[in-house]
């Protein structure tokens, strides 16, 4: 007998890999805030095309954001779906940009990261949006 305790479904196995992806990058920038805060977040500050000037306020701004993404999806919130669409939008056009600029393995990664998790959260927007 299978009980559930939820009408929702349950979350699919990518949309779980999506949020475990941004979970697990909070705890690392977390953890960096504690060990080596200025290259990380020059680093963080570069790949989100802002001024290295923000150094160390960038870094609890995206584990704020990341953490916000990865509740959002776990709980199949219809704000953290939305969220994650705008913020993989803003990263992908930031990470595209920049790749058009200066050819570069981690633009290139942060650009393929964004458009396929954007068109699998895309393809599963049922999951979110259902009631």
């Amino acid at each position: 007998m299978n009980k559930t305790n939820s009408i929702r479904p349950q979350i699919p196995v990518g949309v779980f890999f999506i949020a475990g992806f941004y979970l697990f990058g909070a705890i690392l920038l977390l953890i960096s805030l504690f060990i080596n805060p200025v290259v990380v977040s020059r680093t963080v500050a570069q790949a989100h095309s802002l001024p290295p000037v923000v150094d160390a306020f960038i870094l609890p701004v995206i584990v704020c954001l990341a953490l916000l993404i990865a509740y959002g999806l776990f709980t199949r919130a219809r704000w953290g779906y939305f969220l994650t669409l705008i913020y993989l939008i803003i990263f992908g056009s930031v990470s595209f940009w920049l790749v058009s600029q200066n050819i570069q393995q981690p633009y290139i990664g942060n650009t393929t990261w964004s458009i396929l998790a954007l068109l699998f959260l895309i393809w599963k927007w049922k999951y979110f949006l259902s009631k």
